[in-house]
């Protein structure tokens, strides 16, 4: 579905200097895949997604995104192309002015469709996210999470086969982050969208990623299966970036009130628990989380903060119509 083969990028530095960004990249994600690539800030990642979306044309080298040469295509067929790679930003990039849903039916409305098609899709994608009861909203009365859950729906509003996350949680906190990732697990179940993920985090690779490339000065070091390369990093800046999210993980290990519940949909499950820790200032983190047949989703969490603030989170939820939920143990 995106394949890189001897992909570089040269830019021109002035004076008779070059910059090389990208040196001989060669990768393949497959069609439905959630693929990984990861690295430090500077490592190349930014401008590998500016080759993969057409923004930029490499210097040498294929770059092919559903069976299409992305550097050889015209501007209308690369307008075209585009539209079947929905993009992701760390930081949102919503229209402040406009309500959620007519930031979702913005390119919906580039893309000419009906006023009666919009309203249709776009209160689908809404209910996808979690978002239906924040249709009327602006960016503004929205949590960190709930925006990035706007920029997703946006993302998927002309049913792209590709979807490029540039950073999507880095400006998350971590209980959000997962938040995220599920919802991002979950659309890609549901509808086979061929995802790939851009992080400086090795736990978010390790939490949704099948595979996995490192990239470092502009260069895949390493790549391979998410479990192997964790059992054995043979570069030196893979073991860093594993040491990074093990030292995190340790330092995040907190008691609190482990909760059991069920919810119709997980979407809607996971904007709910978001919503009612950001409102009452409680940290949660996802333990486990499943489907069952008749498409129930139970999820385990673990609330923490004041004891106040977390039995009123728990009193929410318990309200919640839609959700069942029993406290398992406080620990």
């Amino acid at each position: 579905m995106i394949q890189l083969k001897r992909v570089s990028k040269v830019y021109d530095a002035g004076k008779n200097e070059q910059v090389t960004a990208l040196q001989d990249i060669n990768f393949e994600v497959e069609r439905g895949e959630i693929y990984g690539i990861i690295g430090r800030s500077g490592a190349g990642k930014s401008t590998l997604l500016r080759l993969i979306n057409g923004l930029e044309a490499p210097t040498q080298g294929s770059v092919r995104v559903d069976g299409q040469e992305i550097s050889r295509l015209g501007e209308r067929e690369l307008r075209e192309a585009r539209k079947k790679i929905g993009m992701i930003f760390q930081h949102f990039n919503l229209l402040w002015s406009r309500t959620v849903e007519d930031n979702v039916a913005f390119p919906l409305e580039v893309a000419g469709k009906s006023k009666a098609e919009i309203k249709q899709k776009v209160g689908e994608l809404l209910e996808r996210v979690g978002l239906a009861n924040k249709a009327k909203a602006y960016p503004a009365q929205l949590s960190g999470g709930q925006k990035q859950r706007v920029g997703i729906a946006r993302a998927l509003a002309n049913d792209p086969h590709v979807l490029l996350c540039d950073e999507a949680t880095s400006a998350l906190d971590p209980e959000t982050t997962q938040s995220i990732l599920r919802l991002l697990k979950e659309i890609n179940r549901d509808t086979g969208i061929t995802t790939l993920l851009i992080t400086h985090e090795m736990s978010v690779v390790e939490a949704v990623c099948r595979r996995v490339a490192v990239i470092d000065n502009g260069q895949i070091v390493e790549s391979g299966k998410v479990d192997e390369i964790f059992r054995n990093p043979k570069q030196t800046i893979t073991r860093q970036l594993i040491r990074q999210t093990l030292k995190r993980e340790e330092e995040a290990t907190e008691t609190g009130t482990v909760l059991r519940l069920t919810f119709p949909r997980l979407s809607e499950g996971l904007a709910r628990i978001e919503e009612e820790a950001a409102k009452h200032g409680v940290s949660f983190r996802i333990v486990q989380a499943e489907g069952t047949a008749d498409h129930q989703h139970p999820l385990t969490l673990q609330l923490t903060g004041d004891n106040e603030k977390v039995q009123q989170s728990v009193e929410a939820l318990k309200q919640a119509a839609e959700a069942e939920v029993k406290v398992v143990a406080d620990v």
